[in-house]
């Protein structure tokens, strides 16, 4: 709320004239008149607390946004084999820390669908990248062995990267019978399931496996960063097909995403983050990508709540 100070000094008080008319001393002087004025024009706006359904709408749309969306027909693609991360660019101490932890984030948000204590070959690599290898930039082009086996505009958003990092996943679309269909193949498959008349629009006729994913990270970038904020970025990054945050906006929840864009961000991961990871992994494999969305929000609201309950 706005306040006017009128300070009428005792001088001035002294100053005035006998024949002062008490009317005109009624009247403002230009300068407070304009004071007036502005304080007249004040609006005060006082805004409700988001409703459940408005909180969900909004946590929907930035998953959205954070999601590299799948093409049509297409699922969220999701590891079917226990994650098995492997560190590079690291002291062997803190390679250690950061691969217990990604681990053990797996672990807890449900991603690993395999016994993840047999003997596991490495499909989570997280390199820190040194000096040497020049910017992010000159670490990646579009002909990159790296990225051959993406498809062009997959290579795009890896490469359109802002962040001092560079992800992606290399998928596998197999059939409702885990039949791996080549990308070549795809569409005549497609056509063939939308002849039968078993196709539902509750169930893709396919999964998107991701067979292994890649986190490469700028060493520079990373000093002064914890080992947990550095390994719950890759978790995020790794385990579902997630881009950066548009630096030019502001999200609606709090997200480890913003590891690099914020000197304020989160110690690790946070309700989101985990509401997304966990909803991704818990829905059917064959649930249409909206689906995961919906689900993954109304989690993290409901979560949100249950955090401000004393």
């Amino acid at each position: 709320m706005s306040m006017l100070h009128l300070l009428i000094s005792a001088g001035f008080l002294a100053a005035t004239p006998a024949s002062y008319d008490a009317q005109e001393a009624a009247q403002p002087t230009t300068d407070q008149s304009e004071t007036i004025a502005a304080a007249d024009q004040v609006t005060i706006v006082v805004e409700a607390p988001a409703t459940k359904l408005e909180r969900q709408r909004e946590l929907k749309k930035m998953v959205t946004e954070i999601f590299r969306m799948p093409r049509r027909c297409r699922t969220a693609g999701t590891f079917f084999e226990a994650i098995c991360p492997k560190i590079v660019g690291l002291p062997d101490d803190a390679a250690k820390v950061i691969k217990a932890r990604i681990e053990e984030n797996a672990a807890r948000l449900g991603a690993n669908r395999r016994d993840p204590s047999a003997p596991c070959i490495h499909n989570v690599l997280v390199e820190f990248v040194p000096p040497e290898k020049g910017e992010p930039v000159d670490w990646l082009t579009y002909d990159s062995n790296e990225l051959s086996h993406l498809l062009s505009y997959q290579r795009i958003w890896v490469l359109e990267e802002e962040d001092p990092v560079r992800a992606w996943n290399t998928i596998q679309i197999r059939s409702a019978d885990g039949i791996p269909i080549p990308e070549r193949s795809y569409s005549r498959f497609q056509q063939a399931q939308n002849r039968l008349r078993s196709t539902s629009r509750l169930r893709n006729p396919t999964t998107t496996e991701i067979r292994s994913a890649a986190v490469l990270i700028e060493l520079v970038s990373a000093n002064g960063k914890t080992l947990q904020q550095l390994a719950d970025y890759a978790t995020m990054r790794a385990l579902a097909s997630t881009g950066e945050i548009d630096a030019d906006s502001i999200p609606a929840a709090q997200t480890i995403l913003t590891l690099f864009q914020d000197d304020a961000a989160p110690e690790g991961l946070t309700i989101f983050d985990e509401a997304l990871i966990s909803g991704l992994y818990s829905k059917s494999r064959n649930a249409p990508p909206k689906r995961y969305y919906s689900s993954i929000a109304a989690t993290a609201a409901n979560m949100e709540l249950a955090q401000a309950q004393p």
